[in-house]
């Protein structure tokens, strides 16, 4: 079976995903070569982000200790190494150091009052190696905190390169992902309700039926546009569909008397060729009969339906139809067994019960008995006691012949279909066949 086609929805999310990688993509290169190749950006960052989590370090000051370097800047607690820092206060005191002679070359001098913010560069190239400080006012107090990176050894500067991709890129563009992704797709699915609740209406579309058309109400107007072609289309094929059926139904009237004048011309010939003539005139006269019986069904609708008694419907096809079963040396009985009443049409049930009962005459043997049972509940059932059936249960309409039981079959199953109901076959060989009309609300 072929895979089904992605939803439009599914569509449309791969698209905007796939354009916000490519614009995270472009994005993330301009502010990588933005950064990356501005060095005294990159060296002022770099400060501000060493010198923000020093100043972390007074947050757990007391008295007897001012200053507490935080635990995860163990690079500033051993001296001699790479990372060189310097807290003081504006009268001189020094609060914490690792300082030891290198700081005289790349720290300012402590009787300097230093700015705000300083940095500069160390050496050219990547990593970077910077000095630089910044002044931090805590709690009323001012306080400076001086560094030196002379070699970046755990990463500083790529460190600042994320933080701003992340500032810079991937939160605002997650947001903005977030907002655009879903408001398309509430969007999209708003548009598009109408438009499932379309295509479910579409498998109930009757082109006889004028009123069966698909709803464009709320419709975007490009599918609204599609909705009004089929629309116009199905109206078309209603009207070609209704023209070819009365065509053939006119017809089938109109062969039903020059039929029973030739029967009744043959009925003064006494020779065995008109005997045989005859009889392939009744066979005639029986297809002719199924197709108004399914010009019939296929021009009718559940609009027209109306409260049908089982019961009386069934007594009235057994007494209508007796006197051909007894000339063909059959046996027919009826019986009630409490059946209740159905909405439908009333002329296209007799056709099915009608049928049901031709075929168990058609193809039992000689003085089979026949037995038409209404109820209980909303089905009615032919039994006879031949046990015979030999037609296929499924058979493609357009592969039936004149004189094969199947094409009575599938005009029960269609009238069946048409009130919501089902044809049951029940056959114990030699014995019993049993042909039930289910309809909606009965059990089997």
């Amino acid at each position: 079976m072929a895979d089904r086609p992605q939803t439009l929805i599914r569509i449309i999310t791969q698209r905007i995903v796939l354009f916000a990688v490519l614009a995270i993509a472009v994005q993330a290169g301009l502010v990588f070569a933005d950064y990356y190749f501005d060095n005294e950006q990159l060296a002022t960052l770099m400060i501000e982000r060493e010198t923000g989590k020093l100043s972390a370090g007074f947050e757990r000051r007391h008295d007897e200790t001012p200053y507490k370097l935080p635990h995860d800047l163990h690079r500033y607690g051993e001296r001699g190494g790479f990372y060189i820092t310097r807290i003081r206060t504006p009268s001189g005191q020094i609060l914490y150091t690792n300082c030891d002679a290198r700081c005289d070359n790349h720290l300012l001098p402590q009787e300097v009052n230093p700015p705000d913010l300083w940095s500069r560069m160390l050496s050219d190239g990547k990593p970077l190696a910077v000095a630089g400080g910044k002044t931090y006012e805590i709690d009323g107090d001012k306080f400076f905190i001086e560094i030196a990176i002379l070699r970046d050894s755990d990463s500083i500067m790529w460190a600042v390169i994320g933080r701003e991709f992340a500032d810079h890129l991937a939160i605002p563009m997650a947001i903005m992902l977030f907002f655009v992704l879903g408001g398309t797709l509430l969007s999209i699915r708003r548009a598009l309700h109408p438009v499932a609740k379309a295509a479910q209406e579409a498998g109930h579309l009757d082109p006889l039926d004028p009123s069966h058309m698909i709803n464009q109400t709320g419709m975007p107007r490009e599918i609204a546009d599609l909705a009004a072609a089929v629309n116009r289309s199905l109206s078309r094929i209603g009207a070609l569909m209704k023209s070819q059926r009365l065509f053939t139904t006119a017809v089938a009237h109109e062969i039903r008397t020059p039929l029973a004048m030739m029967k009744l011309e043959l009925g003064n010939i006494d020779h065995p060729r008109a005997r045989k003539i005859e009889a392939d005139l009744d066979t005639l006269a029986g297809f002719v009969g199924q197709i108004t019986a399914l010009g019939r069904l296929e021009s009718a609708d559940r609009a027209v339906f109306r409260p049908v008694d089982l019961a009386k419907l069934a007594d009235w096809v057994v007494t209508d139809i007796a006197p051909l079963v007894y000339d063909l040396n059959h046996t027919i009985a009826y019986s009630n067994l409490g059946a209740a009443s159905i909405e439908g049409h009333a002329p296209l049930l007799e056709d099915a019960l009608r049928n049901l009962i031709e075929n168990a005459v058609k193809h039992t043997p000689v003085s089979a008995a026949i037995e038409v049972v209404a109820g209980p509940g909303l089905r009615l059932t032919v039994k006879d006691d031949a046990g015979v059936f030999d037609a296929p249960t499924e058979v493609p309409f357009g592969d039936l012949k004149a004189d094969h039981m199947g094409i009575g079959l599938e005009i029960v199953r269609r009238i069946m279909t048409l009130h919501k109901g089902r044809l049951e076959i029940e056959v114990e060989p030699g014995r019993l066949t049993a042909m039930t009309l289910l309809f909606d609300e009965a059990k089997p």
